[in-house]
């Protein structure tokens, strides 16, 4: 199962959000105090993978309607959820439905279905899937669009069934810095820890957590180390030990040497195989009522304690840790929720750690929050969420260009990308400016495409940047060219507006540089074509009639091929009471990207190489 989007009810500082989209991997971005926690907490607790973490009144439902609690509003869905389920999945599930419907023989205490299922509805490939305070789930029959097609369907398929589809229901993991372990470990404490771990809270409970993963994963027991390291002193006199007892105090500890030092080179294996970034090598030593964790590498062989190595290594080992225990058997295609990652990272191993992200995304979904301009990828802004505070509640928007009014919350994505063009500038990438966030998506997708195929190799990385509209070209030109660099180019579109400000920019800061300001008439053989002309017809087609559906639809033979698609979809909306809002065009290029699967005609992939060629 896939967790396509959800929206949280109540819960802490969030009192309501609207559905927020999810992708393989999403960002949400937001300052300090915003609530991005408030955003990854709930889902965790909508089906923890360490089954210990529960939903509570008392610390998760918003406090100052605590007073207000009643029987009603235990029931009341705190989170919901919107998954589609695999095509095997499916078809397993409805075979198990046509055998509860049609059971050959009737057992006694079997299920039977207290109601039929709604005329013309079938079990489909999305469930909406909602959890209360009380713990219990809820699902429904739903469409893309989280439109319910029935009522809680476990009335319409029995106990048995249903507890199956919840155990379809990925596994959440989430992991913050306080769970950051230390390196010198107090065995009696630690026993203590783990003993009470269900009652402890916020930072303790965390790092207990991760040392019980630690001790279960390696299959180690802190009683048992204590114990075999334990001496015997007769009245305080070594002298009257006996050969024998001397003899078993030895054996005890080389034991507990065995035991400590497999478990470390055991460790270290796995590290090396999911950190590939450096040669670690982790060491255990137990002395008396102490377990200590060092940690050598090939640059520095001599092991030093784990809490003198840099934050970012302890964060690293640590979250290691809960991944590798809460992922493995049934929770290996859990979801990751990882709250302000790489806080202690230098900006280049934040850079790395955007690309180990991306590695563990392609076998595991993964939601992330950061307010660091170099854990936002500006190649994929459309997997950037804007979280911020609406009258002290927390809000989340899809669209990060109308996140709020003073546009705090996506300070970090406007850092990335002057990061990026300065970087590029440095490096020697190639900076091409385009109008819009929806023209980056386009053609980052379409580069991909090219070089993926052979069909394009670029001499120098292409970076597109987006700066807001055809009157923002100006200005970031201004800022991003030095004395000493080339203008870069410009593509613009070929609506009035656009044709405008081309001729502005060629007979002022391009003068001379006329060529690099290029449109997208050259490239789609229309008159006054937008960067959506370039895509293919049938993908924006489905794509808008996905995200903005009507009563008749968007049929792909309505769009006059040889006109510019923008004002036919916008002239199709306003004769069907659509409502496009600021950013439309955002949420379309969104779509299509996720949608598109390589498959363009040769006169259209021509349009592209011709493109990208003139780029170069």
């Amino acid at each position: 199962m896939r967790l396509l989007k959800y929206k949280v009810n109540k819960f802490r500082s969030v009192k309501g959000t609207d559905w927020i989209e999810t992708d393989q991997w999403t960002c949400f971005v937001g300052v300090n105090e915003s609530g991005k926690t408030n955003l990854l907490l709930p889902l965790w607790k909508f089906n923890p993978a360490d089954n210990s973490t529960k939903i509570d009144l008392l610390l998760d439902y918003p406090r100052d309607e605590y007073s207000k609690i009643d029987g009603e509003r235990k029931v009341e869905p705190f989170i919901e959820v919107l998954f589609e389920i695999t095509d095997e999945e499916l078809v397993d599930f409805n075979t198990k439905y046509d055998e509860f419907l049609n059971p050959e023989e009737s057992d006694e205490g079997e299920d039977t279905p207290k109601k039929e299922l709604p005329e013309k509805v079938e079990l489909s490939k999305f469930l909406l899937i909602k959890k209360d305070y009380r713990g219990y789930f809820y699902i429904h029959v739903s469409d893309e669009k989280c439109q319910e097609k029935t009522e809680d369907i476990q009335d319409f398929i029995g106990n048995k069934l249903f507890d199956e589809i919840c155990e379809l229901i990925p596994k959440f993991v989430y992991y913050s810095e306080y769970g950051n372990l230390d390196s010198d470990l107090y065995l009696p404490r630690v026993k203590e820890d783990l003993a009470r771990i269900d009652s402890l809270g916020g930072k303790e409970r965390m790092k207990a957590r991760t040392l019980k993963i630690l001790f279960g994963h390696l299959n180690l027991n802190p009683d048992e180390i204590l114990a075999l390291g334990q001496e015997n002193k007769p009245n305080n006199d070594p002298e009257q030990k006996t050969t024998e007892a001397i003899e078993k105090e030895s054996r005890n500890k080389q034991e507990r040497f065995a035991k400590i030092e497999s478990a470390a080179t055991y460790l270290s294996s796995q590290f090396k195989d999911w950190w590939t970034q450096g040669d670690y090598t982790f060491r255990f030593n137990a002395d008396g009522e102490y377990f200590r964790i060092f940690v050598s590498d090939s640059e520095r062989p001599s092991p030093i304690e784990l809490e003198s190595r840099s934050k970012g290594l302890q964060w690293f080992f640590s979250f290691f840790l809960v991944f590798l225990a809460e992922s493995k058997d049934n929770h290996r295609d859990c979801i990751l929720l990882l709250d302000e990652p790489g806080l202690s990272l230098h900006p280049n191993a934040q850079t790395d750690l955007i690309r180990f992200f991306e590695q563990l995304s392609q076998n595991n979904q993964l939601i992330y929050t950061t307010h660091l301009p170099f854990l936002v990828d500006h190649n994929s802004l459309d997997r950037v969420k804007a979280v911020y505070t609406e009258n002290g509640l927390t809000k989340a928007s899809n669209d990060i260009s109308k996140a709020d009014k003073e546009k705090k919350a996506i300070q970090p994505v406007n850092a990335a990308i002057g990061i990026t063009a300065s970087q590029s500038l440095l490096v020697g990438c190639d900076i091409v400016i385009v109008e819009g966030v929806s023209d980056q998506f386009y053609l980052t997708m379409i580069k991909n495409h090219l070089v993926s195929k052979g069909k394009f190799t670029p001499k120098k990385e292409l970076v597109f940047i987006p700066v807001g509209g055809a009157k923002g070209v100006k200005p970031v030109v201004s800022i991003i060219h030095g004395n000493n660099s080339n203008l870069p180019i410009s593509l613009l579109d070929s609506d009035a507006t656009g044709k405008q400000f081309q001729q502005s920019l060629k007979q002022g800061l391009y003068k001379g540089d006329n060529d690099k300001v290029i449109e997208s008439d050259t490239f789609t053989g229309k008159t006054g074509s937008e960067i959506e002309d370039l895509i293919p017809v049938d993908l924006i087609v489905d794509s808008f009639d996905r995200l903005f559906k009507s009563e008749d639809g968007l049929d792909v033979d309505a769009i006059d091929t040889n006109k510019p698609i923008v004002p036919q979809l916008e002239k199709f909306a306003e004769d069907n009471q659509i409502t496009l809002e600021l950013g439309w065009k955002v949420e379309l290029s969104k779509r299509v990207k996720q949608k598109f699967k390589s498959n363009v005609a040769d006169d259209l992939e021509n349009k592209w190489k011709d493109l990208f060629g003139k780029l170069q």
